[in-house]
């Protein structure tokens, strides 16, 4: 591992966005980071490069999925037989689960920068209110709108998500090229069973197949991110967040603005069907009245 002095930065290797946001949080100006991995691909697909060896030698930590089959002969062909490897398992994509990932990173910091660790306890904390806050105002607005009367398929990365804003998850499915022609029809036909009303997709796992069971199923297809930076206006974990909180929001008030105009066509049809139900009547009583005054008159002739 390369000498390290508290004047330093700290050289940081992460494989995905997310973790270079975890780092960059916490680390702030105390740390130099770069991603691997482009915040549209996942990390098991990713096509390694020579020039990752090179970027490893010279850094003093490396913060990873676990998901990244390439990353150990990455770091075994390195000549940094020393650099620290933290390996941050499991979902990342709720506020909790977020910051989970930051109480980590911000040991780790403090383990190789034990000088400047009041720095990293004060980043760290910071970040946590964000993501508290986050919290609040989404599960407010969640219960608002009454997800939890909502079902769905889930793809499996993004059950965490899904179930903590409180959807109904009946079913998740695996990444769409593991999925036999079986496996598709038996979601379907859950999907249809349970009057489920979205399909939830990953981004980064590809949606093509997610739009056509929503199709199938008669639902409405929702695309959630999982690492930052892949569509514009999400560079941070709070901004993910949010943004895939309003994928969900605005696809349930336009379904409820749907519902909305259909009840009140509904209405008006009625309306209509009642009035001419009237207009019927009428019209049968003005024929009666003509026709005994068409009568009284014949009588009065003869």
């Amino acid at each position: 591992m390369p000498t390290f002095s508290s004047a330093e930065k700290i050289k940081v290797i992460c494989t995905t966005t997310t973790m270079k946001y975890f780092v960059e949080e916490v680390g702030g100006g105390r740390v130099d980071v770069i991603s691997l991995v482009q915040p549209g691909i996942c990390p098991d697909h990713f096509d390694v490069r020579p020039s990752i060896v090179s970027e490893i030698n010279n850094a003093s930590l490396v913060v990873y999925h676990g998901i990244e089959p390439w990353l150990e002969d990455m770091i075994n062909a390195s000549e940094n037989k020393d650099i620290k490897k933290l390996m941050l398992q499991g979902a990342w994509g709720t506020p909790e689960l977020a910051k989970g990932k930051i109480d980590s990173i911000k040991d780790a910091l403090i383990e190789i920068d034990p000088k400047n660790k009041s720095y990293y306890e004060k980043n760290a904390a910071g970040i946590s209110l964000e993501l508290d806050s986050l919290n609040q105002e989404i599960k407010a607005r969640a219960q608002a709108i009454g997800v939890s009367d909502y079902k769905a398929v889930v793809m499996a990365w993004q059950k965490p998500f899904s179930e903590w804003i409180g959807l109904q998850v009946v079913q998740t499915y695996q990444p769409p090229e593991t999925l036999s022609a079986q496996d598709v029809e038996t979601l379907v036909q859950k999907g249809k069973l349970d009057g489920v009303s979205f399909v939830i997709d990953n981004l980064q796992s590809g949606t093509t197949l997610g739009g056509q069971m929503a199709e199938e199923m008669g639902g409405r297809h929702i695309v959630f991110s999982n690492y930052p930076e892949a569509i514009p206006g999400t560079d941070t974990i709070v901004e993910m967040i949010r943004y895939n909180a309003d994928q969900l929001f605005n696809t349930i008030e336009e379904a409820q603005n749907e519902s909305k105009e259909i009840t009140g066509l509904k209405s008006e049809i009625s309306s209509l069907s009642n009035r001419l139900i009237i207009f019927q009547g009428i019209s049968v009583i003005l024929l009666l009245i003509s026709i005994a005054l068409g009568a009284m008159l014949y009588k009065r002739r003869n």
